[in-house]
């Protein structure tokens, strides 16, 4: 069944594809019309003259066959011609000699003018024997070429001194259109082929191989499991919570829906390793679990929540977080950068006690808002230029942020919100960076935590190595303020990537740090073009880490690792290809 999956999951994909060319060339016929892709724009209806049997003797003939069953005069661009059909096929005489006929370069263009009504001039004359635009048609002729402004070819026999076809662009792309319809690329116009026998035999494996897998989930019940609630248990602590959810949702997104706490840093995508929890009995092993669990948590049975459906785990236990929910108010926020807002909460009732490195789950509300925040300043307008003010609305999502000061009991958070535009052919923007960059001073928001364990690694007298990107300064920000309220902070190295000088957050205080020499601060740039007047270090920031730790004792450095994903990836693979020991890497993933 698995195969039969596979397969019919790659079937669908050809036939959707060649529906697809189908709607293409079927709308294209529908806009352009026939006389459009006909390539006879410019071509003159000839009228033919025949000539009178006094005007010629078939006896003059140069011609030695039998069974002649029809002779046809007419004229050729004035000159007399003789077609006689015969057992053998037929044959062209000048009325004139009696010999055979004969087409030249100069009696060629003659014929094609007398067909051509365009604007076009001869441009050039080619023998040809035969043409990829001429189907079914082989032998001695011309092509004939005019500069007009359809690119018009008009092809000439030999043999017969007859114009055989006007061809132009239009009829070109037309002729394309009709291939990809008709599926017979030899340009014939044919259904009835090889390709097309194939397709129906596809298509016909792909309705049967659906029958099959439909009788297979009815049979075994799986589809009535999947979209039906079914029981399942989740052990917090030492409490045992009786749930009945959709057999299709994820254990992940039902815990949160039971508002029961679990880590979770790239909201449900399998790349943060953090919603840990225990199968009570034995479960598959994910690709992903694979890459981000240990063995040993493996073999205890530990898994990551967004992995498994409900229906697929009946009992799980989950360890119990101390977490709570939050009021905080809206006391102050401004943009850093283009798309880089800073969002100032208060704490309504008492603080929130936290960790540098955590965050906070959001708990964005159904949204109906602009997609541009009200206040983008002046300077960052080019960046919105071409953003579109359409509303859109959207339920309830989750959208976790990092607390960007230093920890503590705080009754203030500070985070760095990064505003998602639409991208990859979506229509909406982010839903929770839009309504979080729209918020005004004075509104309220409900967040969850905190949560995460991207903290300090302690041990060992090791430099701190931060390697950063966009909205990832949040938590290293923090994390660095931590170490230096220390009494003997540790030596800090910062790189921090950005596309250009404005998008560099927190320039100034990371400046004046580094040059107290309490920091050593390392923005690279990406953007050459909007970087040309910049003196500093260029191209990918995991690059620029690469080349600094040449010939460097890495023994001497615990690695800290957040920003977007493409980052995050390259410096965490730069990483494990020097042989940096995972215990002194840590790294944030906030998903996209």
């Amino acid at each position: 069944m698995r195969f039969l999956k596979w397969l019919h999951r790659w079937t669908s994909l050809i036939i959707v594809l060649q529906l697809l060319l189908w709607t293409i060339s079927g709308l294209y016929f529908a806009i352009v019309g026939n006389a459009d892709m006909s390539g006879k724009q410019y071509r003159k209806d000839s009228v033919e003259v025949a000539l009178s049997t006094t005007q010629f003797n078939i006896s003059n003939l140069d011609l030695n066959v039998e069974n002649i069953t029809k002779v046809r005069s007419h004229v050729v661009v004035g000159l007399p011609q003789i077609e006689v059909h015969h057992g053998e096929g037929v044959s062209y005489f000048d009325g004139r000699t009696g010999q055979t006929w004969h087409t030249n370069s100069e009696l060629a263009e003659a014929i094609a003018n007398a067909s051509y009504i365009g604007p076009g001039e001869v441009t050039a004359i080619t023998a040809i024997t035969a043409s990829g635009e001429l189907h079914g048609w082989e032998g001695q002729g011309y092509r004939i070429n005019y500069n007009d402004d359809l690119n018009t070819r008009v092809y000439v026999d030999s043999t017969s001194g007859s114009v055989i076809e006007h061809r132009n662009t239009p009829w070109l792309l037309g002729d394309w259109m009709f291939k990809l319809h008709y599926m017979d690329y030899s340009g014939g116009r044919n259904f009835n082929h090889m390709l097309i026998i194939v397709a129906a035999a596809v298509s016909l494996w792909f309705a049967l191989s659906g029958l099959i897998l439909l009788l297979n989930l009815l049979f075994t019940g799986q589809m009535r499991v999947s979209f039906r609630k079914v029981p399942f248990e989740a052990i917090v602590g030492t409490e045992r919570k009786q749930i009945r959810a959709p057999g299709h949702k994820t254990i992940l997104q039902t815990l949160q829906q039971q508002n029961i706490p679990v880590a979770s840093g790239c909201g449900g995508g399998g790349t943060c390793g953090l919603c840990t929890v225990k199968a009570v009995k034995d479960a598959p092993i994910t690709a992903a679990e694979r890459a981000l669990l240990s063995e040993e948590q493996l073999a205890e049975g530990c898994r990551l929540a967004c992995q498994h459906q409900v229906s697929k785990l009946a009992s799980i236990e989950v360890d119990k977080l101390c977490v709570g929910k939050y009021q905080l108010k809206l006391v102050g926020s401004k943009f850093l950068t283009p798309m880089l807002k800073e969002l100032r909460f208060k704490v309504e009732g008492d603080g929130i006690e936290f960790k540098a490195g955590q965050y906070m789950q959001f708990l964005v509300p159904k949204a109906k808002t602009s997609t541009r925040p009200h206040d983008v300043p002046e300077a960052f307008s080019t960046e919105w230029a071409n953003i579109n003010q359409a509303t859109f609305s959207h339920g309830h999502v989750r959208r976790n942020y990092s607390m960007e000061t230093v920890a503590g009991l705080s009754q203030e958070l500070v985070f760095t919100v990064r505003y998602q535009p639409p991208t990859n052919g979506h229509k909406h923007p982010g839903a929770g960076s839009s309504y979080m960059c729209n918020m005004k001073v004075g509104e309220q928001i409900v967040a969850e935590g905190p949560y995460g364990d991207f903290n300090r690694i302690h041990g060992p007298e090791r430099t701190l190595f931060f390697i950063g990107g966009g909205a990832g300064m949040a938590p290293l920000r923090a994390l660095i303020q931590e170490e230096l309220n220390e009494e003997s902070p540790r030596q800090i190295e910062f790189y921090y990537g950005a596309r250009n000088k404005q998008e560099i957050v927190y320039a100034e205080e990371f400046e004046a740090l580094n040059s107290k020499g309490v920091v050593n601060f390392v923005p690279v740039l990406s953007d050459k073009k909007e970087s040309c007047d910049w003196q500093g270090k260029e191209g990918f920031v995991h690059e620029a880490v690469l080349s600094y730790l040449s010939g460097k004792d890495l023994e001497s450095y615990d690695f800290y690792v957040c920003g977007p994903p493409r980052m995050l990836a390259a410096a965490l693979q730069m990483l494990e290809e020097l042989g940096v020991e995972p215990s002194r890497i840590r790294y944030d993933d906030f998903g996209s």
